[in-house]
């Protein structure tokens, strides 16, 4: 017996119109190639793809894609022919606004964000542009804090995570804060107390949170002393001392998204407090997982 009525009927089959859900064409991101000279054509092509996801400007927080498309090219270039970096679970990120929550362990230089944000740019389809939220102090720095905001970070205040939630963007937070830079080598993995601001912002405004367990962070810079001179003289919340300050070790990065969590109730303190400890909980096992997996630090 025929399946479709109409067919049997002799009524006309209606051909799909193929170009209906094709992307347009200025942002479909190119095909993988090697070379710099390429990369820099990808990294353009994704960044403007991933743009135009969001519903108000980026450039509002200081992101330019020209600057962004130099320093991504960068980061892009280390991420994958230095650190080999390898990213899992990608598949897990929901459309729209979510909430990425990861752990901190970069001593020296943000290589465990700048792998996140790289990832969400060059390996998920379609790309998203992941908005970092930096400690205040970092963002007053004349050259960090400037290349910061033209990719797109911006001040770790709850209105600003919010806004970005606000027009469909992802926000990449570091619940540890600058508390997990001073953590020891023999520490290393074990997280610790989290900050519950993302949590009030994940219950206020009901977006996704996805948790991101960062594997070769802890390596890449051990940390050796972080002197409180050092610090005062830096005029940095963190002055590491390590034995890769200038060049990281070549360890290979693995950065693992996690299933998406919702988080249920009114934002009163206890019930963030509550949603806190899940997602921390959520984020260690991953982390424990992702250690086993790993067959070695550097290959």
């Amino acid at each position: 017996m025929n399946a479709n009525p109409a067919r049997h009927l002799g009524a006309p089959v209606p051909v799909p119109d193929e170009t209906a859900h094709q992307p347009t064409p200025e942002l479909e991101p190119p095909r993988r190639q090697r070379g710099l000279r390429a990369l820099r054509s990808e990294v353009r092509a994704r960044l403007l793809c991933a743009r135009a996801l969001e519903s108000l400007p980026p450039e509002r927080y200081g992101f330019s894609v020209d600057s962004a498309t130099w320093l991504f090219l960068i980061t892009s270039a280390i991420y994958r022919w230095y650190f080999r970096t390898q990213s899992f679970g990608l598949e897990n990120l929901p459309r729209g606004p979510v909430l990425l929550v990861a752990n901190h362990g970069s001593h020296a230089l943000a290589w465990d964000g700048a792998n996140i944000v790289t990832a969400g740019l060059l390996d998920a389809e379609p790309p998203r542009l992941v908005h970092g939220m930096a400690e205040h102090r970092l963002m007053e720095l004349p050259v960090l804090g400037r290349a910061a905001r033209r990719i797109g970070a911006v001040d770790g205040t709850r209105p600003s995570c919010i806004s970005l939630l606000n027009a469909g963007a992802v926000v990449l937070t570091f619940p540890e804060g600058i508390r997990a830079l001073t953590r020891g080598f023999r520490r290393r993995y074990q997280l610790g107390r989290f900050g519950r601001g993302f949590a009030h912002v994940a219950l206020a405004t009901g977006v996704p949170v996805v948790p991101v367990a960062v594997i070769g962070a802890e390596e890449e810079a051990p940390l050796i002393a972080n002197p409180g001179w050092l610090r005062a003289l830096m005029r940095t919340p963190v002055a590491p001392i390590t034995p890769s300050f200038v060049v990281p070790l070549p360890v290979r990065y693995r950065v693992h998204f996690g299933a998406p969590l919702w988080l249920h109730g009114a934002p009163t303190p206890d019930r963030a407090a509550r949603e806190t400890e899940r997602v921390r909980g959520a984020l260690a096992g991953l982390i424990q997982r992702g250690l086993a997996a790993r067959p070695h630090v550097f290959f």
